[in-house]
């Protein structure tokens, strides 16, 4: 009935042709969003051979630094008010940012991007505390790199670690195969011979 659409079977093939393509741009686009699941991912490619471990940091930093400084000049430009019309599951972190910021100055900049829960919300404080901004400048970006390269080599190692496993799953389906087999054929020798 839809074949005049014409569509490929969804093949490892095209897989892996449709991210040496797009990859680095849902990397981008992901890091604006959402940040460690996608780059962990794409570590994880990089690792496979799909993408290039440099270029993964690279997006990876240049995401996290637009994402983090937008997000400050919005703190600072609309303060408090911001802060009002937030969703809930974003201001339900205000306070652990807040302590965060407080308990370690300068180096909040760098360990928001580590704690779960404070990614988005810590950089639009730092802009309603008026965080000073020649500072942050500087500053978010190098913690940028930091993050990205840590998380990416989080993903890296973690492919190098899932292709171990996956080999030793296929040894491990082998060994239960060959158990299966010589159940079912002890049970059909047992059932012939024992009657």
């Amino acid at each position: 009935m839809l074949s005049w659409l014409h569509l490929q079977p969804i093949t490892l093939a095209v897989i892996i042709a449709f991210l040496r393509q797009y990859g680095y741009w849902i990397l981008f686009v992901g890091t604006l969003l959402e940040g460690e699941a996608v780059v962990i991912v794409a570590g994880a490619l990089a690792h496979a051979g799909v993408l290039d471990l440099r270029m993964v940091i690279f997006i990876s930093w240049l995401g996290s630094t637009l994402n983090d400084q937008v997000l400050y000049q919005l703190g600072y430009r609309y303060g408090e008010h911001l802060l009002n019309i937030l969703p809930r599951f974003l201001r339900r972190h205000i306070n652990q940012a807040e302590i965060l910021i407080r308990r370690f100055g300068d180096w909040v900049t760098l360990l928001f991007r580590f704690i779960y829960g404070t990614r988005t919300i810590t950089p639009i404080l730092l802009g309603v505390h008026r965080y000073p901004v020649r500072r942050y400048l500087w500053m978010n970006p190098l913690a940028a790199a930091v993050w990205a390269a840590a998380i990416a080599g989080v993903g890296y190692v973690l492919g190098a670690s899932l292709q171990s496993l996956l080999q030793g799953v296929q040894h491990v389906q082998i060994m239960l195969l060959l158990l299966l087999i010589a159940g079912v054929g002890g049970y059909w020798w047992w059932h012939r011979h024992g009657e």
